[in-house]
């Protein structure tokens, strides 16, 4: 039962992530802008973090590891962002939030794996 309350901890993370990423991503976008604009940041912030959701899913050791470097650079980034004004400075502690939920729930699933598996 614990196994697939951590499983579902770290799916439920994942994609509140990716969700919120995109909807941050459409409501920072200028009212000015073409549609093609925000399509292109989307594109640029959500496809790297969607080469992981096999690791997500399947519980990969390695490829959980590697999200959360990936995620760290995510949080560098929305840290420059705090110092924003106004809605870019709210969603940029919501993004660090949800960045530290997703990296430690990476963390517990891998650790709550027996030694050496998820190399393969």
């Amino acid at each position: 039962m614990r196994e697939n309350n951590v499983l579902l901890h770290l799916r439920l993370s994942y994609v509140l992530f990716l969700v919120f990423l995109v909807i941050s991503l459409l409501l920072l976008n200028p009212a000015n802008a073409p549609i093609s604009v925000a399509i292109f940041w989307i594109v640029v912030k959500v496809v790297p973090l969607l080469l992981f959701a096999p690791a997500v899913w399947l519980k990969k050791s390695y490829g959980l590891l590697a999200l959360t470097l990936v995620v760290l650079v995510y949080m560098g980034f929305a840290t420059m962002h705090c110092f924003a004004k106004g809605l870019e400075q709210v969603l940029a502690f919501v993004e660090l939030g949800l960045a530290t939920w997703l990296i430690l729930t990476c963390s517990k699933a891998v650790k709550s794996q027996p030694r050496g598996h998820g190399a393969v």
